[in-house]
């Protein structure tokens, strides 16, 4: 008797601590709205504190560069956690960062974009130590990637980044870096004088809306910058929303996926081309011959021949305007859901994925605002912006992957959706889709006339 009195005290000691853990792990997920949180008071004031930097020169400058950043193989694949940290054998096709520099004579700005899934965060972070070196500010540079999801990892330190990108490797972080930098430095010494157009095409065939199967909320948009030196060299920069995911996930290959046969294709008629995802999240590419590199050939040359049909009714302005931003992004708390009603506690959060700060970014050249996101940004939010833009006489442009992560950013009725981006992948709670538009929003309001 004594025995089973002593062995249900222990099993309610056993049941305290683990009500205790779960207690202590699992909280109520919060929707408070967001305008009535410090998080978004201190964004906004932050914003109003320091407007962009914006002058007029006598003329722009432009230059471009890429270089090569494939490392040798036997390199960790990144984009999808089920690989596990799979190494690829063979190059499909090699991977580059490609950069633009922009020069009015009074201030400087830089464009970048990988060939990888993200703009990793310790690379974005070994960046910032090179910019004083360069004579740069971290706001004078603007960061995207393609989001290829065949391109090479091992830039992850946490338990999250290892699924993600494979095993971290300090070598290859500070080797990408390297690169990078040597992009910019022939980028600025390749600067000549020149004009800059903006121009769009239609897609509607090449995505669909893999969140809610919506045909009409779905960005079909190519967007693109054309730009011309006065030597008569050319280039393009263009974006577009539909996720390069085509190739198969366990294929031990190395690929730019369809941004790469799109640059490739231009760069028969131009002589640089780039390329930065749009707003990708709930979007996905149609393709026409399965998971194959079949499939990434044509959708990339469908694109580019959509791009070419419509260059010649882009307008070329000599626009000397050039201007920068960047704001930290100041959030809640994680709330990475376990379920309808609870998240796991920040700790856990921050020990899976890491403490990062994130923040939003923009560029301006003449009537073209680019925002830059540290996320999969959902093209259902575009509407909002481009009216905001089409308001100040404007053209928008969102890019992706700026150097943070903080999730999926779809809109916040979607939020009650059993779906992998809306449930796993929701890092920051019910309103993150109206939050980051708004602070979006901001930005652009910050570049009226």
């Amino acid at each position: 008797m004594e025995y089973l009195t002593h062995v249900k005290n222990w099993l309610f000691v056993l049941l305290g601590c683990l009500l205790l853990c779960l207690t202590q792990s699992c909280q109520r997920i919060d929707h408070t709205p967001y305008q009535q949180t410090d998080y978004y008071r201190h964004t906004l004031q932050a914003m109003q504190e320091q407007p962009p930097t914006v002058s007029n020169g006598d003329s722009l400058l432009v230059g471009w560069s890429k270089v090569n950043i494939t490392p040798p193989t036997n390199t960790p694949l990144a984009g999808y956690g089920k690989r596990r940290g799979l190494r690829y054998q063979e190059v499909h096709d090699s991977v580059w960062v490609r950069t633009f520099a922009f020069d009015n004579g009074e201030t400087e700005a830089v464009l970048v974009t990988l060939d990888m899934l993200i703009v990793p965060m310790t690379i974005a972070a070994a960046l910032e130590e090179e910019y004083a070196a360069l004579g740069l500010e971290p706001g004078q540079v603007y960061l995207t990637a393609t989001h290829t999801h065949s391109s090479f990892g091992g830039w992850g330190k946490k338990l999250a980044g290892w699924l993600l990108a494979g095993r971290y490797s300090q070598q290859l972080v500070d080797e990408t870096t390297a690169r990078i930098v040597q992009s910019i430095v022939e980028a600025r010494a390749n600067k000549l004088p020149a004009r800059i157009g903006y121009g769009e095409a239609g897609a509607p065939r090449l995505v669909a809306n893999r969140l809610t199967g919506s045909r009409a909320r779905l960005d079909t948009t190519v967007r693109f910058l054309q730009i011309e030196q006065i030597a008569g060299k050319t280039a393009i920069l263009s974006t577009f929303a539909a996720h390069p995911t085509i190739l198969p996930s366990m294929e031990p290959v190395l690929s730019r996926d369809y941004p790469g046969e799109l640059v490739d294709e231009l760069e028969q008629t131009v002589d640089f081309a780039a390329f930065a995802a749009g707003a990708v999240a709930s979007h996905q590419v149609v393709t026409p011959h399965g998971d194959t590199h079949e499939s990434t050939e044509a959708v990339g040359q469908r694109l580019a021949h959509v791009i070419r049909r419509a260059l010649p009714h882009v307008k070329m302005d000599s626009t000397a305007t050039l201007g920068y931003s960047r704001h930290e992004l100041e959030l809640p708390e994680p709330q990475w859901r376990l379920n309808k009603t609870f998240r796991f506690a920040p700790f856990l959060f921050h020990g899976l994925f890491g403490r990062y700060q994130a923040h939003v970014s923009s560029l301006q050249l003449g009537e073209i605002i680019l925002l830059g996101v540290p996320a999969d940004y959902s093209g259902e939010l575009l509407p909002a912006l481009k009216q905001q833009a089409e308001r100040q006489g404007r053209e928008v442009l969102v890019t992706g992957f700026n150097g943070g992560y903080i999730g999926y950013i779809t809109p916040d009725e979607h939020y009650p959706l059993q779906k992998y981006e809306t449930r796993a992948m929701n890092f920051y709670g019910p309103h993150s889709g109206s939050y980051l538009t708004e602070v979006l929003l901001q930005h652009l309001r910050q570049y009226a006339r």
